[in-house]
């Protein structure tokens, strides 16, 4: 039937082509996140409050994935942070999700070479991330989820992970001039 061929319901490919990141870079990438979480970045903290190696992996390449491929790695992502706690029941793997996701639809309607851009989106996902996490744990039973400590510690590893994000992308931006 001619109306179902013309409707909005089909995807249609983009007029200009688009290039994901390879899936080793993504592979790679987040693998050193993960080593660095775990080891090195304990040692740069504020208020005892480390960067999120991992979410800012995961926020860098759902910039470029769109939300079906950057859904795919906030679930892989946040998996291998709940394998490693042990103790998460599958709270970092729901907000990680929910994180990739809304950075991924966030960051179509912008410009994703801009500094601030990326800046903003690591500020806003880490908050929703935490606030997921500390949600998902108060349905599972932690005993103190999402109370005021915790809040206070979402905006402090917002603005950690704002910074670093804005810091990187600011450099890499100046690095690949060139090939942009």
């Amino acid at each position: 039937m001619p109306w179902i061929d013309s409707s909005s319901l089909h995807v249609r490919e983009p007029e200009t082509p688009y290039r994901y990141p390879v899936w080793w870079h993504v592979v790679l990438a987040l693998g050193l996140a993960l080593l660095a979480q775990g080891t090195l970045l304990s040692r740069f903290t504020w208020a005892d409050i480390p960067p999120s190696a991992v979410l800012l992996v995961v926020i860098w390449f759902s910039v470029r994935l769109g939300p079906q491929r950057a859904a795919m790695l906030g679930l892989i992502a946040g998996l291998c942070e709940d394998l490693l706690s042990g103790t998460t029941g599958g709270s970092w793997m729901l907000a990680t999700l929910a994180a990739a996701v809304l950075t991924a639809l966030l960051s179509q309607r912008f410009f994703s070479d801009s500094p601030l851009l990326y800046a903003a989106l690591a500020f806003v996902a880490t908050f929703v991330r935490n606030a997921v996490f500390w949600a998902a744990m108060q349905i599972a039973g932690s005993p103190f989820a999402w109370s005021s400590l915790h809040f206070h510690d979402a905006i402090r590893q917002s603005i950690l992970d704002s910074i670093c994000l804005g810091i990187f992308a600011w450099w890499y931006r100046a690095r690949h001039r060139d090939n942009l």
